[in-house]
């Protein structure tokens, strides 16, 4: 089932939107944890910093785990299904936060989270591929990657307010458990996915997924360091505010892939990853050498609009890499690596920063861009003959 109306259409977009919605709709508890489980760690619990970031952290790491094992039980069993089990485990976890008194089922309800998450991300990026026609694909899956995004944050906003204004933690917990059952909804109202079968099983790592996905664990870590340091490298210099300038990256972040989405279906996946990572290593020169809060800001624009694009063309160039019966484990690697570029550039950024200031954390990321930028233009990149 494909949807062949015109691009840009209601018609056409209208396939999509069950999917769109799902991701969103599931992500709203994500984001509403990432927001207040910090206070019920420290406040309720009685933990520490370091349990606040083991219990944060955990979510990733599974994640990070489950995505090419439910890619590849999509691959074989049908992303509905894969999609709907992992909307499940949101709402299930999401209750679970109610009975969780210590840090250690805490830990567990996160790794429950995680796991629901990551099966319904890559269940549903494989599912949109197999709707999408092959001349839209990178924009279909640029879309999708736009309301996970809204999601985290709005759950985020949404899961403040609902700690300070209707009643605590429980009112947080009973809207992420409702959203997920929501999406779970939106999920079981479509049809099942016609998929190729696959004539054996891919591996947990795809070799097409390699070469893309350690190029946007290198641009994902000027992401890290920008969110981590980014007001502190500024407040350094005596610039107030600081963190406008990692607010500034969500507006191009959005804004780009909104707007300009198309590109990698146009004018080719490895060229407009390229030349994204390029934008990106431009913006990360801008916060290093910032001196004011407005070139800080103009570099945080730049970078967001290199690593918009970034993710949707490298990820196309995965999806052309890949054997259609494989492109759910493909897709589960691949976004597992973004993942791991974020849980891994916060620790590195903090070294860098210990060892050589604020300012390195921006030169060694720019490295990193280029780095990326380099993978992305190299033959390691190409589109190959299919394989797992």
């Amino acid at each position: 089932m494909t949807a062949t109306a015109p691009g840009g259409t209601l018609t056409f977009y209208r396939p999509y939107l069950p999917l769109f919605g799902a991701i969103l709709l599931c992500l709203l508890g994500v984001g509403a944890s990432l927001a207040v489980l910090p206070f019920l760690v420290l406040d309720e619990l009685d933990g520490n910093r370091v349990e606040v970031g083991v219990v944060i952290a955990a979510i990733a790491v599974a994640a990070v785990v489950a995505r090419p094992i439910a890619g590849r039980i999509g691959d074989r069993y049908g992303y509905r299904t894969v999609m709907l089990a992992g909307a499940a485990l949101c709402g299930l976890a999401s209750l679970g936060y109610l009975v969780a008194g210590s840090i250690p089922l805490l830990v567990a309800v996160r790794i429950v989270h995680g796991v629901g998450e990551g099966a319904v991300y890559t269940a549903g990026a494989a599912w949109l591929v197999a709707l999408a026609p092959t001349e839209r694909r990178g924009r279909i899956v640029g879309l999708y990657g736009i309301h996970m995004w809204a999601g985290i944050t709005l759950g985020a906003l949404l899961g403040t307010v609902l700690l300070r204004t209707a009643g605590g933690y429980p009112a947080v917990w009973v809207f992420a458990a409702l959203t997920s059952a929501v999406g779970l909804a939106l999920v079981a109202g479509r049809p099942r996915p016609v998929q190729k079968s696959a004539a054996g099983p891919a591996g947990f790592l795809p070799r097409s997924a390699v070469a893309p996905g350690v190029a946007l664990s290198l641009a994902g870590l000027g992401y890290a360091g920008l969110a981590a340091f980014a007001a502190l490298h500024l407040a350094d210099r005596g610039v107030e505010n600081g963190i406008a300038a990692f607010n500034a990256f969500g507006v191009t972040y959005v804004g780009v892939r909104l707007f300009a989405g198309g590109l990698p279906d146009r004018l080719g996946a490895g060229r407009v990853a390229l030349w994204s990572a390029l934008v990106e290593a431009v913006g990360l020169l801008l916060v290093a050498v910032a001196e004011n809060l407005w070139v800080a800001i103009l570099g945080g624009l730049v970078i967001g609009a290199g690593l918009s694009l970034l993710f949707p063309a490298l990820a196309l160039l995965v999806i052309n890499r890949t054997d259609p019966a494989h492109q759910g484990a493909a897709l589960g690697a691949f976004t597992s690596f973004w993942d791991i570029g974020l849980v891994a550039g916060g620790p590195l950024a903090g070294l860098v920063a210990s060892a050589a200031g604020y300012p390195a954390v921006f030169w060694v990321t720019l490295a990193a861009a280029l780095l990326s930028a380099a993978i992305s233009a190299s033959p390691l990149s190409a589109p190959t003959p299919r394989s797992p």
